[in-house]
């Protein structure tokens, strides 16, 4: 099985873990010293598949579950080069009565031995000052 493959299988579970909340399914990517980075982001850098499950339970739960609905879609095909795979993303957030936030990024793949063994995520510079904009000016209507 190619790392495209792992990945596409990856990304399907982790839209699974996002609805029904069981990160558990997202053991089986990681390896068990791989490491989570957001570049550029307030996110910590998390050290281990379980602090990497955690916290995408976390995040999920502090930001995604805040908004009325969540569209994530793939902007580019998975580019695969070795064990490094790359993907261009795009995801909406929907809140009822405001101008919904869309974000764009980046995310990274290294793979060892067909396991998740880095993981790094950045948002565009642009949706950098969107989601700053957008955050000072609806913020406060996310749900509690």
């Amino acid at each position: 099985m190619s790392i495209v493959d792992i990945f596409e299988r990856f990304a399907a579970d982790f839209e699974d873990a996002v609805r029904d909340d069981n990160w558990l399914r997202l053991e089986k990517y990681f390896a068990k010293d791989a490491t989570y980075l957001n570049l550029g982001g307030p996110d910590p850098k998390c050290m281990g598949r379980d602090a990497i499950l955690a916290y995408f339970k976390k995040d999920v739960t502090n930001t995604d579950r805040k908004f009325d609905s969540r569209t994530l879609v793939a902007i580019s095909p998975p580019v695969a080069d070795g064990d490094f795979l790359s993907r261009e993303w795009r995801c909406t957030y929907t809140l009822n009565g405001v101008p919904d936030l869309v974000l764009e990024g980046e995310s990274r793949y290294l793979f060892e031995n067909k396991l998740i063994k880095s993981l790094e995520v950045e948002l565009t510079e642009d949706s950098m000052q969107t989601l700053d904009s957008w955050m000072r000016e609806n913020g406060d209507k996310l749900q509690i």
